[in-house]
């Protein structure tokens, strides 16, 4: 089981403001997000058609 580094929020900006004070190292960020494992294979594919719809100037 790999060392888990960093179990809080994934948020970037707060990842941010925890390397930026100090609480988290960037080479451990990234050591952490090169160890977990590759899902791209689970994702499904999703397909949106936009329609434009005019509407009216008010």
């Amino acid at each position: 089981m790999a060392k888990q580094i960093y179990n809080g929020s994934t948020d970037k900006r707060i990842i941010g403001m925890k390397i930026m004070n100090g609480e988290l190292k960037e080479e451990d960020l990234k050591d952490y997000l090169e160890s977990l494992p590759d899902v791209s294979a689970n994702a499904d594919k999703v397909t949106v058609v936009m329609e434009k719809k005019d509407r009216p100037v008010s």
